[in-house]
């Protein structure tokens, strides 16, 4: 893989994981607390609120700007009304906000289906959780990302290994750091 295509990678990655840290921090610290409802409670269970949709999409799309502009110095691939077009980029940005997000919810579905609460892991079928847990919302961006590089699936196999075990490695640390309550 050449150095475009992992710049392209962390383009996308690096908003998402500062966005998706900071979210972290804003539920510990109980801010924007007005968008802590549940988006369906029984369906999603209760960690699963519109403060995540709101804030992880909108930050991840300022952050991608930020990120990504001027010039297509992150983002080369894009056509060139993109680089002068913030508008265009902060709805990528959003995009894989929001693909994240959405990419959570049917792991959070099965849980619930399956009596598990929320927050909590299965005991009969923890490896497979574990590994949705981390996975899920890696597979959303991953398609967002294949979509931008006209489906080059051997592209986004790479771009959705790294961004698991990036997703596996700030887990960690945000554990260990007493952010998250559980890996």
């Amino acid at each position: 893989m050449g150095q475009s295509a992992w710049t392209y990678m962390f383009g996308a990655l690096i908003p998402l994981i500062v966005s998706n840290v900071l979210h972290m921090v804003l539920v510990k610290k109980n801010r924007w607390s007005a968008l802590a409802k549940p988006i369906n409670a029984r369906a999603f269970g209760e960690n699963k609120t519109w403060r995540g949709v709101v804030f992880v999409s909108f930050v991840n799309g300022l952050l991608y700007c930020l990120i990504n502009w001027p010039g297509g110095a992150w983002m080369s691939f894009l056509p060139p009304f993109a680089w002068k077009d913030l508008g265009f980029l902060f709805f990528v940005g959003w995009l894989y906000g929001m693909a994240y997000v959405i990419f959570e919810l049917p792991n959070s579905w099965i849980k619930r289906k399956m009596g598990i609460a929320p927050g909590e892991s299965s005991t009969k079928h923890r490896g497979f959780f574990a590994l949705m847990d981390k996975t899920d919302s890696a597979l959303g961006v991953s398609l967002v990302f294949a979509y931008f590089h006209d489906l080059q699936w051997d592209l986004a196999g790479r771009f959705f290994l790294c961004a698991s075990l990036l997703h596996i490695v700030f887990s960690l640390i945000l554990k260990a750091i007493r952010i998250k309550k559980s890996f």
